[in-house]
């Protein structure tokens, strides 16, 4: 079938034209622009049209926990003395459930803190990187096959740390770091994620 999709390949699977950074998804049974993983929280592929939704809920859900870890530690450490004293006072069944529950509560957002935390701080490794955990993947297996050839690899989706960062928000002038990065907004990623800018062509993909 003709098609002005530019591709680099074609998808065994799917059998149609493989855009540059697709991928296809064994269990959502299609190519994914610029895939980045499938999720099994979300039960959804994360890739060019809502990544950065991923992202920022992975961000701003971190923050939240550790906000609720630190400013409960103080709760959490008289819920724990409380239930740990060997001659207890007659609490009533609400005050023991309270008890229990803070200590829930503060375990519960400090393990996502932590966890969640690094997941966090490895996409952001990824994004200043521009590269998604696919491509860090191939991106690796091709840096050591050029490395025993004596070459360096170099990321052809990579544009400079900030103007990465710029690329994943959509930002294009300086408000849109409040108005697209620190508040909520719908507005659509840059490109199509058809085609893609190849480094050096385009030093300055946003010059904010």
């Amino acid at each position: 079938m003709k098609t002005d999709v530019p591709f680099v390949s074609v998808c065994k699977k799917c059998i149609i034209p493989k855009p540059a950074r697709s991928h296809h998804c064994g269990i959502c049974k299609t190519c994914i622009l610029k895939m980045d993983h499938h999720c099994p929280w979300l039960n959804n592929c994360v890739g060019h049209f809502n990544h950065r939704y991923f992202f920022s809920f992975c961000l701003f859900l971190t923050l939240g926990c550790m906000y609720c870890s630190v400013s409960g530690r103080h709760l959490f450490i008289d819920a724990y003395n409380t239930i740990d004293e060997v001659s207890q006072p007659p609490y009533t069944y609400k005050d023991r459930m309270f008890h229990k529950s803070v200590i829930y509560m503060w375990v519960l957002t400090s393990t996502v803190s932590v966890a969640l935390g690094a997941l966090t701080l490895w996409h952001a490794l990824l994004i200043t990187r521009g590269e998604t955990s696919i491509e860090r993947h191939i991106n690796g297996k091709e840096a050591k096959r050029l490395a025993k050839r004596g070459r360096v690899y170099r990321n052809p989706f990579s544009y400079g740390k900030l103007n990465n960062w710029k690329v994943f928000f959509g930002v294009e002038k300086r408000s849109h770091w409040l108005t697209r990065v620190l508040l909520p907004s719908g507005h659509a990623p840059y490109g199509d994620g058809l085609t893609w800018d190849i480094y050096p062509l385009k030093k300055d993909m946003m010059p904010v």
